[in-house]
C-alpha cells in the first residue's frame, strides 16, 4: 500500500503559492514561530489549529482561535477529516488548499478516524431577494373633459337667512323717520310762518285738535 502524500498550498494571504509538505503525524498551525506551519497574519491566533494523521488521513481541529477555522466556507466546530481539494481558511485573510494523493485504501469503508467525528456546522448564507421595480403608469388623458364640480346656488330661504337680524330694526327706524318728517311738515303747514295773519290752528279740521289744547277760544 503506497503511503499518502499531502500538502497545503497557500492561495490567499502571505506568500501565495507557498507549499507546506505534510509529513509529520502532529502538525501545529499558528502565528507563533514555534508552530510547524507559521502564518504571519494578524487574523491568525498564536496557536490556531492542529493537524493529526490517522489511518493515512489528516484530521484538522480548531484550537479555540479568535477568528475561527473554515472548511469550504463553513466554520469548524469539531474535528474534521480533510478531503483532497478542500479549502481551509484561517481567519478571514489566509486561505490554503488541501492537496495530495491518498493511499490505496478502500475509501468507501469508513476508517476509525471517521467514526465519532463532529460534523462541520453549516453557516447559512443570507440570500438577498430581488424585487423587480414597480412600474408607475402615468394617467392617460382622454378627449372627454373632466366633470366640473357642481356649484350649489343659494335658495331664497338661504338668502333670507344670511340677512342680518337688525334689518327689521333699520326698517322700523326708517318708518319712524318718515312719520316724523311728515309731522314736522304738517306743523309747518299749520303754523304758516309766512302768513302775517297767523296759522291754521283754528281752521277746520285742525281746530278740533287745537281747541282741546286751548289754542282756540
Amino acid at each position: 500500500m503506497a503511503e499518502a502524500q499531502y500538502r497545503l498550498v497557500v492561495r490567499q494571504g502571505p506568500n501565495p503559492g507557498q507549499i507546506y509538505e505534510l509529513k509529520k503525524t502532529e502538525i501545529a498551525i499558528g502565528r507563533d514561530i514555534t508552530n510547524d506551519i507559521v502564518i504571519n497574519d494578524a487574523e491568525v491566533s498564536r496557536r490556531h489549529a492542529h493537524l493529526t494523521l490517522e489511518d493515512g488521513r489528516y484530521t484538522i481541529e480548531d484550537l479555540n482561535s479568535t477568528n475561527g477555522t473554515y472548511i469550504d466556507g463553513q466554520r469548524l466546530i469539531g474535528p474534521h477529516v480533510l478531503a483532497v481539494g478542500e479549502i481551509l481558511m484561517f481567519g478571514d485573510n489566509v486561505g490554503m488548499v488541501f492537496e495530495g494523493e491518498p493511499s490505496m485504501v478502500d475509501l468507501t469503508v469508513p476508517s476509525a478516524a471517521d467514526i465519532g467525528r463532529t460534523p462541520v456546522a453549516a453557516i447559512p448564507v443570507p440570500v438577498e431577494s430581488y424585487q423587480a421595480p414597480v412600474e408607475i403608469k402615468k394617467p392617460q388623458t382622454s378627449g372627454v373633459a373632466a366633470p366640473q364640480p357642481r356649484v350649489m346656488e343659494a335658495t331664497p330661504v338661504e338668502e333670507a337667512e344670511r340677512k342680518p337680524i337688525n334689518s327689521w330694526l333699520l326698517a322700523g327706524c326708517g318708518c319712524l323717520l318718515v312719520i316724523l318728517v311728515l309731522v314736522i311738515a304738517l306743523l309747518v303747514f299749520i303754523d304758516q310762518p309766512w302768513n302775517p295773519g297767523g296759522g291754521l290752528y283754528c281752521v277746520s279740521p285742525f281746530d278740533i285738535i287745537f281747541s282741546a289744547l286751548g289754542y282756540c277760544r
